[in-house]
């Protein structure tokens, strides 16, 4: 892990949450914040941190997980480029309830919970923002939650490429087998067998073991939503 100060880029002004914010309130805010760079497997926080910054990816991907009591690793979310994460602990506190573990070389800009409270106090209407967001993160989580309770492993794993289609906004999803075992409580043979039917079906293009293309939508979503 090191320091990067070669990162001439706002990555405030890629986020929704500070997106009412001057040129000059987004080098004030970059200036007091860090920009490191992490290599695969590197951990950037644990579970039971401190929740006292936020972060934002800068590039490449951080996953979110726990393990449970046996072992067992459970995916919440995979970040990319432009997201944010912690901003749902800038008031409460407390403590990570996640690790965060760079996928690939990854870079984030961090912000202390500090300045980002000092930032809501002069700009009242970004607290209001941060409301929203936390609350559209909310309803994404719901949906995930949604989703485990389908007993079928095929329209389980339909709705997941759905879910994950919209929440990155891009028709590839890069996620080995493995992360979306975890995402989606079913075994890595399992994703493989129905990823591998959803392909001869037309619904998607494999490309190796981490690329999934979205071909079809609405047979994905007709799959889903005809759930036994």
């Amino acid at each position: 892990m090191e320091c990067s100060c070669k990162f001439n880029g706002l990555c405030t002004s890629k986020i929704a949450l500070f997106s009412m914010l001057t040129f000059e309130e987004h080098n004030a805010l970059i200036s007091k914040s860090e920009h490191l760079d992490y290599k695969k497997g590197d951990i950037i926080f644990r579970e039971s941190d401190p929740a006292d910054k936020i972060i934002i990816v800068r590039y490449g991907r951080v996953k979110l997980n726990h393990y449970s009591m046996d072992g067992k690793e459970y995916v919440t979310d995979i970040l990319v480029e432009s997201d944010i994460y912690g901003e749902q602990n800038i008031f409460g506190g407390g403590k990570y309830d996640v690790n965060a573990v760079a996928l690939e070389p990854t870079g984030v800009c961090i912000i202390s919970q500090e300045d980002i409270q000092k930032m809501i106090m002069n700009r009242p209407e970004v607290g209001v923002k941060l409301l929203n967001v936390v609350g559209v993160k909310l309803s994404s989580a719901n949906e995930l939650i949604e989703l485990l309770s389908i007993n079928d492993a095929k329209s389980r794993l339909a709705g997941f490429l759905l879910y994950r289609n919209t929440r990155i906004k891009k028709e590839l999803i890069e996620l080995s087998r493995d992360d979306i075992a975890a995402y989606i409580n079913l075994t890595r043979e399992t994703i493989s067998r129905k990823l591998n039917e959803l392909e001869d079906e037309g619904c998607i293009q494999l490309d190796g073991h981490k690329k999934i293309k979205i071909i079809n939508k609405e047979a994905l979503r007709e799959i889903y939503e005809n759930r036994n």
